[in-house]
């Protein structure tokens, strides 16, 4: 059991790290040595869009990653995990949350609704972003997102998703899938989602995602994520294959929620319409980078 004692005693970073994620290379080997064991894992409730990776007697499946997310959406994360996957020839499977309602206080959520386009780099070094917000707040806070439009009346879900399709063209509707009623069966089940999670990535796939390791979102990973992890490894002896989807150098920063800027003229907004109120990223601190100076990030 990874202790909080364990934890003070080392650079807090770096071992939660190591224990919860593992390099894209050994993850791909892995995940190819358990589903040539056949690993058997009994009472696992599988999403419909992974059932088929299930059975493995007289298939062959490109190794295939996964993204929770509650939009899939063309911003700098899903770029830099597009080119890892092209990278590693690995199949991309975004896994969406239609049902989820929608809330400004969300950072995610907030980020899809006013939706922020990097401009590159002041003289100071600072990000220049221009902004344009594409739901009204007041008229869909607390509303599920598949039911939330756009001020031109486009669905929400459809923008984002068809704005990804229109910048990576290797993306197609085939590598989207809404699987609310799953998240929400297991949400009522366990009360913590990462424990029906997680248990996806001991043979099914390999998960891109970011646990923040740093500020208020530390407690979160601490009482959530690492105790479901932990026992995921106490009951079936291996560990969920998880990638960083970040540059762990700029882990938790804004950045990759943000978008290309040549994608501003596809977010139009009606100024009339839009409602005033103070970004949270205007406050966010961005986590510190040591010894480097802040650049774009390349894949």
């Amino acid at each position: 059991m990874l202790s909080h004692n364990y934890l003070d005693q080392q650079p807090m970073q770096k071992t939660l790290r190591e224990f919860l994620y593992t390099p894209i290379e050994e993850a791909i080997g892995i995940l190819h040595a358990r589903q040539k064991q056949q690993l058997a894992i009994p009472f696992l409730d599988v999403p419909e869009p992974l059932r088929v990776f299930s059975e493995w007697e007289n298939k062959t499946y490109r190794p295939t990653a996964v993204m929770f997310r509650q939009s899939a959406t063309p911003n700098f994360e899903m770029d830099r995990v597009l080119g890892l996957c092209e990278k590693y020839q690995l199949d991309l499977l975004i896994l969406t949350f239609q049902e989820d309602k929608f809330s400004p206080n969300n950072n995610c959520k907030y980020a899809l609704a006013r939706m922020g386009f990097f401009e590159g780099l002041g003289r100071q070094g600072g990000k220049k972003i221009s902004y344009s917000t594409i739901l009204n707040f007041n008229q869909y806070n607390g509303l599920p997102l598949g039911e939330c439009k756009t001020f031109r009346g486009q669905p929400f879900m459809e923008f984002h998703h068809g704005l990804l399709m229109q910048e990576f063209p290797q993306i197609s509707i085939n590598n989207i899938s809404d699987i609310s009623e799953w998240f929400i069966r297991n949400h009522i089940k366990t009360g913590n989602l990462y424990q029906a999670n997680l248990k996806l990535f001991l043979k099914h796939a390999i998960l891109f995602e970011t646990f923040v390791l740093s500020g208020s979102e530390l407690n979160f990973t601490l009482k959530k994520v690492v105790p479901a992890f932990q026992e995921i490894i106490d009951t079936y002896g291996i560990k969920p294959l998880i990638v960083n989807s970040e540059d762990p150098d700029m882990e938790g920063d804004d950045y990759w929620q943000l978008y290309p800027k040549h994608l501003h003229q596809f977010a139009p907004y009606d100024r009339r319409k839009t409602p005033r109120y103070e970004a949270p990223f205007d406050k966010l601190i961005p986590a510190e980078i040591k010894h480097k100076k802040w650049t774009i990030p390349s894949t």
